[in-house]
This record gives structure tokens, C-alpha cells and sequence, in this order.
């Protein structure tokens, strides 16, 4: 009988250990009604520009408190989904994600965390290839001059170090926008100031070092203009990665 008794008491034991359950997370009323607006305003529900109904109408209508309300968007606010619209007719705008939502996100990541050169390159090397074999592949009349016009400028500021490095950003940029890919445009405009700033520096561009530069640009303009995207993508790659080789890395 005891031995019975024993048996049962451990069986229960073994149940006891054998059942778990993690605490359960209940989400904040005011994220449960900042997801379902957020979702309103990206699925496009929510029209842009709209004006949401006023806090005690949100109130009203969800069964939330004004606080929560409130909560909610100045979460879709600091998101750049709405803009508060201050006087009498105002309130809160639907501003849907564009292009510059992206890049203020990702230069705040870029700032915050202090992107080392090396992940700034390794990016550049993962997206001005292809960027130049769209590039020559969809490029326009007026993409093509905008490419010939910037590399024009960076000839005329060999001597210039400053004026050099910003006409190669902008010829970079220019091949990029006219890849006429939208997310390739929002990660390289993201990161493009940041790869600025952290070459500008004399010793990583002495003259011969922009004389190969403005080289190897004309050759890649030349290979877009002619609609050759194999021979742009495979110049834009080697010059990315002359250049990691140059900084002492390989992308």
C-alpha cells in the first residue's frame, strides 16, 4: 500500500516537472491599437494625407483610454507614419513610408552604432554592382547625362580633394538612380553621406590614387551608355574592390 502511495506521489511529481508555462506577455493597449493603425495606413486603407479622427473619437470608437490613444501615435509619429498638424483643423496625418523614411532610419542606425568603414564598404560592394548592371540595362537619356555630367566634375576637381570626393559620391549615387530600383536607391542614399565623411581624408585619396579613379569611372560610364550591363557590373565590382584593397580590406 505504501509502496502504491509512493508510486502516485511520484508520478505527480514527474507531471508537475514535466508541465511548464512561461509567462504570458500581454501586450499594451496602446501597441495593440499602433499596430492595427499602422497596418491601416501600409496596407493603404488609410489614404495618404488623411486625417485620423481626434483623440476622444479614437477613444470612443477602439474602447481604449485618451492616454493610450495618445500613446499610440506618438509611436506612429516618431515611425514617420503620421505628422501632427498643430491650430484648429488640426490633428494627426497619415504620412506613408517613402523613400526618405528609410534613409533617416538607416542613417540613425549608421550614427547610433558607429558603422565601422569596413561594413560601409562591404555594403557598397554588396549593392554598385548590380546597381550598374541595372543601371545599363534600364538607364534613360537624361540618367545617362546626369552620369557623363558628374563625372565630368569629378576630371575637373582632380586638384580638389573635397570637390573630388563629393562628384564621386554623386556620380555613384547618379549610376544608382539609374538602376531605377527603389530599395537600392534608399540603401545607398542611407549610407551615402556616412561614406563620404568617412573618406574624406587626404591619405586614403593621394592623385594617382584619383587619377585610376576618374579611369575606371570613364570605363564604367561607357559600359551603361552602351547598354552593356555584364561589362558594367563586372567594372563597378573590380573598383569596389581595388578600392576595400586600398583601405587595407577585401569586400
Amino acid at each position: 500500500m505504501v509502496q502504491k502511495k509512493d508510486t502516485a506521489k511520484t508520478e505527480r511529481a514527474g507531471a508537475q516537472r514535466r508541465f511548464s508555462l512561461d509567462r504570458i506577455k500581454i501586450p499594451k493597449a496602446a501597441d495593440v491599437l499602433a499596430s492595427h493603425l499602422r497596418d491601416e495606413i501600409v496596407q493603404g486603407r488609410i489614404a495618404n494625407g488623411e486625417m485620423l479622427p481626434n483623440e476622444r473619437e479614437l477613444a470612443d470608437n477602439s474602447g481604449l483610454s485618451r492616454s493610450s490613444v495618445r500613446e499610440a501615435l506618438r509611436m506612429l509619429e516618431i515611425e514617420g507614419l503620421l505628422v501632427t498638424k498643430q491650430g484648429r483643423n488640426g490633428g494627426s496625418m497619415v504620412c506613408q513610408p517613402s523613400r526618405d523614411t528609410i534613409v533617416k532610419t538607416v542613417n540613425l542606425y549608421i550614427s547610433s552604432r558607429k558603422t565601422r568603414l569596413s561594413s560601409l564598404v562591404e555594403a557598397r560592394s554588396a549593392i554598385e554592382p548590380s546597381a550598374a548592371m541595372l543601371a545599363a540595362r534600364y538607364r534613360t537619356a537624361e540618367d545617362v547625362e546626369a552620369i557623363s555630367a558628374h563625372h565630368q566634375r569629378l576630371l575637373d576637381s582632380l586638384d580638389d580633394l573635397d570637390g573630388f570626393l563629393r562628384a564621386n559620391i554623386d556620380w555613384h549615387m547618379a549610376i544608382v538612380h539609374a538602376s531605377h530600383n527603389d530599395l537600392l536607391i534608399a540603401f545607398m542614399e542611407s549610407i551615402a553621406q556616412s561614406v563620404y565623411a568617412v573618406t574624406n581624408v587626404e591619405d586614403l585619396n593621394p592623385e594617382g590614387v584619383r587619377q585610376k579613379v576618374a579611369k575606371v569611372h570613364g570605363l564604367i560610364t561607357d559600359a551603361i551608355k552602351a547598354g552593356d550591363p555584364a561589362e558594367a557590373k563586372r567594372l563597378m565590382d573590380r573598383h569596389v574592390n581595388a578600392y576595400a584593397e586600398h583601405i587595407g580590406m577585401k569586400a
